[in-house]
């Protein structure tokens, strides 16, 4: 079975206060899609860093595109430069469109966002085009995530039709604590993965946080 795992990350400006905090928060989920890889070797994982920030579509950038998560480098300061604003929308229009001509029907997809603001720069894709993007990608057994800090990240996950979220707190201790939680969700959907496998079904997984969403 094949995993994708899409990370869709703010590298706007206020991300600057837990910057060395984010890295490190990235590196330790790369440890644990490494350490459930050892543990079922019969998942393959494969992982897709997006990042954004400034204006539209130029400011989202993909710094790591579907790479095998045995030969993933870690993220690094050549990786995440923090400074503009939040084209949220367009990052997540032009990631997941792009992905979804690049997966096959048997492949399993989670794809999570984390920002510590709102949308405010996109310049292609709209609220509404995004939320029309979610739910066709749910329907086709896609597993969304929606991770935001200053915000009601429920209310706003709701809004683009995302039925997992999670709040964190955009301090060097809040950000620790959710790559834990990260870890911990992720863990949990690749056994339900393999469950559905194992049945044939290809379904969306709607409880990876404790606080999710229907």
């Amino acid at each position: 079975m094949n995993i994708y795992n899409v990370i869709i990350l703010d590298e706007s400006g206020s991300m600057s206060s837990i910057y060395h905090e984010t890295i490190a928060s990235m590196n330790e989920v790369l440890s644990g899609i490494r350490r459930e890889q050892e543990e079922h070797p019969e998942q393959q994982n494969y992982v897709s860093i997006v990042t954004f920030e400034g204006s539209g579509i130029e400011g989202v950038k993909t710094r790591r595109d579907r790479v095998p998560i045995d030969r993933i480098k870690n993220f690094t300061e050549k990786d995440y430069h923090p400074g503009g604003c939040t084209p949220l929308y367009d990052a997540m229009g032009k990631t997941l469109s792009k992905m979804e001509k690049r997966v096959y029907k048997t492949d399993r997809v989670l794809a999570t966002v984390i920002t510590d603001g709102m949308e405010n720069s996109s310049e292609e894709y709209s609220g509404k085009a995004v939320k029309s993007l979610v739910d066709r990608l749910r329907k086709k057994g896609w597993t969304l995530a929606y991770i935001g800090a200053n915000q009601d990240a429920v209310e706003v996950a709701r809004d683009l039709n995302i039925c997992n979220a999670l709040n964190y707190d955009a301090t060097g201790e809040g950000i620790a604590l959710m790559s834990m939680k990260f870890n911990k969700a992720r863990q949990k959907a690749g056994v339900q993965w393999s469950v559905m496998e194992e049945q044939g079904v290809y379904a969306a997984i709607k409880d990876l946080f404790d606080d999710s969403i229907d």
